[in-house]
This record gives C-alpha cells, structure tokens and sequence, in this order.
C-alpha cells in the first residue's frame, strides 16, 4: 500500500473536484487552450505535429511533478503547524 499522502494525492481517497461554470475562467481558458491547439495543429505538417506532441507531453510531465511537489510540501507545512499547536496546547501556552 501507498503511503497516504500518495493515495490522496492519487485520487484514491478525495474529495469532489470543484464543479466549474461555464463561465469560468478555468472554462474560458480551457476553451481558448483547446482552440489554440486545433488552430495550430491545422497549421503543422506531420513531423511538426509530433515534435509539438512531445513537447506537450514533456510539458504535462512538468506540471504533474510540480503539481505533486506542490502538494506534498503544503501539506507537510501543514502538519508542521497542527504539531506546533498542538504542543502550545500541551504546554499550556495561549495559542
């Protein structure tokens, strides 16, 4: 079994992803992204689109450690802070 961190992280326990209107501007974004690429993929000759295809895949590699990363130094952050208070609370010391 994964740690716990990794199971959350994975997907394994969770909590509902946030629901986004269609006028979000996460929606917004994702819609001009995806135009984008359509536009350019139309614009690209075979070779091109496969150099384009391993740079977005690199790019999605990126993102995920970052995104990975990100979360787990947050979250131990967090934990530093519930342990330090939690010893202000043993200690009898006013939080």
């Amino acid at each position: 079994m994964r740690s716990i961190l990794e199971e959350l992280y994975m997907g394994n326990i969770g909590f509902d992803a946030g629901y986004y209107g269609q006028n979000s501007p996460f929606v917004k974004a994702a819609k001009r992204k995806l135009d984008s690429m359509e536009k350019l993929s139309a614009s690209l000759n075979d070779a091109e689109k496969e150099l384009f295809e391993q740079y977005c895949d690199a790019q999605g590699d990126i993102e995920g450690i970052t995104r990975y990363d990100t979360y787990t130094n947050a979250l131990k952050f967090g934990i530093l802070l519930m342990i330090e208070i939690l010893m202000e609370c043993d200690t009898g010391k006013a939080v």
